[in-house]
């Protein structure tokens, strides 16, 4: 009997220094997301990559005919290549389905957080071989990696999957299911600037991505380059004359707004062949020729083909097309300026200069036509259903080159007071590799509804006739306690246009008459 009380109680011992296993909130999630999957989704267990540890479910599969041409890669896989720049757009859902970040304009419509400021675009993203600016670094391991589906998954998904060995290119959407670990992290979704969804994702949970890649390409420098220059070229051959000029480089370096100098990338042999700086600022032009008035047909309006961008105002609800809303867009500003063009001869409307101030008013477009900027007020209330005052921008070189991006410094002096001018440009004289984020600001106030004092004002109006002894005024101070009974908060969003980096500008402008 004591030798089986002596051996209870040294395995009692034994077990009191067993340690229970210490789980990490990374490994919890990671038990908790698989636990998740076997509930809802146990069709894509077999789907788990572990790289990275997240799931799978192929939504296209894409595109594997397109061959690569200049700087576009074409359909070969992101992963073979050792630096790119993709495409994407993005839809982030918590494990509810809520809806948490799109850039898809008919998702944001259906979740009723559409905003006319934004710009529902694709995510331009550095996808490199050894590193990697993204903005979910789920999206950066599915690109780089082959990823495995399970045998009984592709043969349930034939129609779509090719084999059991994916690697995404160009059209392959994909589903991922991922860990905040390679999501949103501690910090949750941080969508602002209009690609809000309804709800927000919490910190430290797991999520659903809906990734698609739109586009690969080697150097986005040299895409906006060409596309500046489509347009340029486009307008140039359907008119007698150039439209679009080139703007001379004096050999002063000014900088664009990261600290790069214009000639950096402006090198060039001359018509002689020997190499020696530009004679012009490369992916910069002016043209004085822009008349809203005939709807400025002949500069072949500029809507090159922006790879993955659709005609921004196409699905809107106040607008047919995007011919609608120019059309619209026009008629504004030839009403507006006419008078003004008009108070000046075409032979006394000078050149601005770099020693003369203007006064400036504008429209700032995306190259799709997309307009993310104006102090206009009637532009203001037609692109982004805003009533607000708006007042012309003291300009000049010498006082404002700072304030305002290198294209206006280069191109403004060319303009003509009381006409209108245009300039285009490549982000590296306006916003280059950063580019602005968009951001939701928001504001609140407080404000009341006395429905006492209203009902009984009536009634003191409707029973004037009769001479009623009982004043509206009289009954008010009797109920001031009730006042406020009704005080509500009034909340506001302001939303500021993402500009992208590597985005090409337009900006048409009116130089008002000198005094």
């Amino acid at each position: 009997m004591r030798t089986i009380i002596t051996l209870l109680i040294t395995l009692f011992a034994l077990s009191s220094c067993v340690k229970e296993p210490e789980y990490s909130g990374k490994d919890f999630e990671a038990r908790s997301l698989k636990a998740w999957m076997k509930k809802n989704r146990p069709d894509l267990m077999g789907n788990y990559q572990s790289e990275g540890g997240y799931y799978v479910d192929v939504l296209e599969w894409g595109d594997e005919s397109t061959p690569a041409s200049g700087n576009d890669f074409g359909s070969l896989p992101i992963m073979e290549q050792d630096t790119c720049w993709v495409y994407y757009n993005l839809t982030g859902y918590d494990l509810d389905g809520n809806l948490c970040s799109t850039r898809n304009e008919v998702l944001a419509r259906m979740q009723a957080t559409y905003a006319d400021r934004t710009h529902y675009a694709p995510f331009g993203n550095f996808c490199g071989k050894n590193e990697y600016y993204a903005i979910v670094e789920g999206s950066y391991l599915a690109s780089r990696n082959e990823i495995t589906l399970a045998d009984d998954y592709v043969s349930e998904h034939s129609a779509i999957c090719k084999s059991t060995k994916l690697k995404l290119r160009k059209g392959t959407k994909v589903r991922l299911y991922l860990a905040s670990t390679i999501g949103y992290g501690s910090n949750g979704s941080s969508a602002e600037g209009g690609y809000e969804g309804q709800y927000a994702l919490d910190p430290s949970v797991p999520m659903i991505l809906d990734l698609e890649v739109v586009r690969v390409i080697k150097n986005p420098s040299d895409n906006e380059l060409e596309m500046v220059e489509q347009v340029v070229k486009k307008s140039n051959e359907g008119s007698d004359e150039a439209v679009w000029l080139q703007i001379e480089n004096k050999g002063d370096e000014e900088s664009d707004e990261n600290g790069d100098t214009a000639e950096d990338s402006s090198d060039t042999e001359d018509t002689e062949g020997d190499s020696t700086e530009s004679k012009y600022h490369e992916g910069i032009y002016y043209t004085t020729a822009f008349r809203p008035d005939d709807n400025f047909e002949h500069l072949n309006y500029v809507r090159p083909d922006v790879a993955g961008i659709g005609n921004p105002y196409k699905d809107s609800k106040r607008f047919a097309d995007m011919a609608e809303f120019d059309k619209k867009l026009w008629d504004i500003l030839d009403k507006k300026f006419a008078d003004q063009i008009k108070s000046t001869s075409e032979e006394d409307a000078k050149e601005v200069g770099e020693e003369n101030a203007a006064m400036i008013w504008y429209v700032g477009r995306f190259l799709d036509g997309f307009i993310f900027d104006t102090n206009i007020q009637e532009v203001k209330e037609l692109a982004f259903n805003e009533d607000e005052s708006a007042e012309a921008i003291s300009y000049s070189v010498e006082s404002n080159k700072d304030d305002y991006i290198n294209a206006w410094a280069l191109g403004v002096p060319k303009l003509r007071y009381g006409r209108w001018g245009a300039i285009i440009t490549t982000s590296g004289y306006a916003y280059g590799t950063s580019g602005v984020s968009g951001s939701t600001t928001t504001s609140s106030s407080t404000a009341s509804y006395n429905a006492l004092a209203n009902l009984y004002n009536y009634y003191s109006m409707t029973s004037s006739s009769y001479y009623n002894p009982y004043s509206y005024y009289n009954y008010y101070n009797y109920y001031g306690g009730y006042n406020n009974y009704y005080n509500y908060e009034e909340t506001t969003s302001t939303i500021d246009t993402e500009i992208a980096p590597y985005t090409p500008l337009v900006f048409y402008i009116f130089i008002e008459p000198m005094e």
